[in-house]
């Protein structure tokens, strides 16, 4: 019987993630446990929300916890001169607005996001 190859999941949002996650720190742990993963991310978006509750919940269910978070940058202005293929804005700005049932009133495409991982 084929196994698929395990790997974790390292850009996750959990419902403190206003409009990105709907599920609790503790309700991700379980089932990311059912599923038999060994090690998680939490990357709630601007800020560590959930980081206590996860980390606890984790360690309660024998899962590595990874905690991290999905920041929003500054502009930094290496993005001009390069083609419009290699501007991770151009396609933002071609695009329509979103709507905010989806989240387009409060993202901004035009500002670069990064995830930070933490390793402990």
């Amino acid at each position: 019987m084929f196994a698929p190859p395990r790997f974790p999941h390292l850009h996750v949002a959990s419902g403190y993630s206003l409009r990105h996650g709907t599920s609790t720190p503790a309700d991700l742990v379980a089932r990311a446990a059912a599923l038999g993963m060994d090690t998680l991310a939490l990357t709630d978006r601007d800020g560590l929300y959930g980081a206590v509750k996860f980390v606890r919940a984790c360690t309660a269910a024998g899962i590595a916890p990874v905690v991290g978070v999905d920041l929003a940058t500054a502009p930094s202005g290496l993005a001009e001169g390069l083609p419009a293929w290699a501007d991770p804005s151009a396609a933002a700005r071609r695009t329509a607005p979103r709507a905010p049932v989806r989240g387009g009133a409060a993202v901004d495409p035009r500002l670069p996001r990064a995830t930070v991982l933490a390793l402990g």
